[in-house]
């Protein structure tokens, strides 16, 4: 759930810079704009990663979970 709002919350801020963001941010303020952006970015990132887990089996590694998805 917590995955969800993150998404949510990132598109929100996605859409208000891209839409309804101050024209007037020129200047250095292009750079907190900039910020801002990634930060959404961020957040719709972490939320599919909240939503959806990467889990390894017990006593897994990461080159067992490559190799069998490169077999499948």
């Amino acid at each position: 759930m917590i995955g969800l709002a993150g998404v949510f919350l990132g598109v929100g801020l996605a859409f208000w810079l891209f839409f309804g963001a101050p024209n007037g941010w020129s200047g250095d303020m292009r750079y907190v704009r900039f910020t801002l952006g990634l930060g959404a970015y961020a957040l719709i990132h972490a939320g599919v990663v909240l939503s959806y887990p990467d889990e390894l089996k017990p006593g897994g590694s990461v080159a067992d979970r490559e190799e069998k998805g490169r077999t499948a």
